[in-house]
């Protein structure tokens, strides 16, 4: 076991759990959510976190390596005053401040496709394109990216965005191969994350994009091979 020492929050969710399942005792895991955490293991400890509340946040990144920032409201039909605005504006802010101000090294910041959803016309999307959100779910995570950028400019912070595809994907689910396709299955997100937590400390900022392996796939994955990452499901694969 690496004596590396992760936070992520949001990690009662989707993506923190699948992780969490697939790296098994692969790093020190410091879990933070508002919901609880199922099944605590030995190399893991939880902390009771509001992502809107500063210090709160600033105390679970003490002693932290890299920071996994995966807690927001996902929905892309989100009320900007409602949840958006506190979660996905401020809560994001926090974290980079307070990923600074606690000195850790790097920090990784669930993105997504939404940032770039207007590029149909550009498929396989490259990490490079101008942003193009088409719901303001998506303005947020370009607003997530900007922050990353910006920190990685300033400050000896390092910062690495995921443009998460379709998190939902399963390799023994119903897809046509012949379809262009976003999905990112569980396997392959523990495999990208990891890459990006085990990626060489000189990367200052990096834009990666979070798919499995398609036949015709939504988004270019060059930048991430270049992290190492080799998706194992897709629709390039078979089924299960």
């Amino acid at each position: 076991m690496s004596e590396k020492v992760v936070l992520i929050t949001g990690a009662a969710g989707r993506i923190g759990s699948n992780l969490r399942a697939y790296w098994g005792e692969r790093y020190r895991l410091r879990l933070a959510d508002v919901n609880p955490i199922k099944q605590k293991k030995d190399h893991e400890e939880v902390v009771e976190m509001d992502i809107t509340e500063y210090q709160s946040f600033l105390y679970a990144c003490k002693g932290v390596d890299t920071i996994i920032h995966l807690a927001a409201d996902p929905s892309m039909e989100a009320d900007f005053y409602k949840t958006l605005l506190n979660l996905n504006v401020v809560g994001c802010y926090n974290a980079f401040e307070a990923a600074r101000e606690a000195g850790c090294k790097r920090i990784i910041f669930a993105s997504s496709i939404n940032a770039v959803l207007g590029h149909e016309d550009k498929i396989p999307v490259e990490w490079d394109v101008p942003v193009y959100p088409i719901n303001v779910y998506g303005a947020t995570k370009c607003w997530g990216e900007a922050l990353a950028r910006s920190y990685a400019h300033n400050y000896d912070l390092s910062c690495i965005c995921i443009r998460i595809g379709a998190a939902s994907f399963e390799q023994n689910g119903k897809w046509d191969a012949e379809l262009p396709n976003m999905g990112f299955s569980a396997k392959d997100q523990a495999n990208l994350f990891g890459c990006c937590v085990d990626a060489p400390d000189n990367i200052g900022f990096k834009i990666v994009n979070g798919v499995s392996k398609h036949h015709y796939s939504w988004m270019d994955l060059t930048c991430a091979k270049e992290l190492g990452y080799q998706p194992q499901d897709g629709t390039a694969s078979p089924p299960e």
